[in-house]
């Protein structure tokens, strides 16, 4: 993978050209997409957030990480897109992006965004 910016950001997953999953980060991308993001799972990140705590492990990385494996081993493409923002406005731009492109199959947490 190339160098990632050291800025937070939007970014999006292609499997075969096709969007399947769309996500944010406050942090930079390069944390997040890089050795330390998605494809690092350690004992941490299978720990479920406790109620009223606001740690818990980045359950996520264990989803994604699960869904790109799968799909690199059954001969899939997969590419990743990204986008600089505000880490003020990761959240909103991630919303924007679900609005445009539907709801990715990967993704988890939609259903927030159909409050308006």
């Amino acid at each position: 993978m190339p160098p990632l910016p050291e800025a937070p950001g939007i970014y999006l997953w292609q499997q075969d050209g096709r969007i399947v999953y769309v996500g944010q980060t406050h942090t930079t991308l390069s944390k997040r997409l890089g050795a330390t993001g998605y494809s690092l799972i350690t004992p941490y990140n299978t720990l479920a957030r406790e109620p009223g705590r606001t740690n818990g492990g980045q359950q996520t990385n264990c989803h994604v990480n699960a869904l790109a494996n799968l799909a690199l081993a059954a001969g899939r493409r997969l590419t990743i897109w990204y986008r600089i923002t505000r880490a003020d406005d990761a959240r909103s731009e991630e919303a924007r992006w679900m609005a445009a492109y539907g709801r990715p199959d990967w993704n988890r947490r939609y259903e927030q965004y159909l409050v308006s």
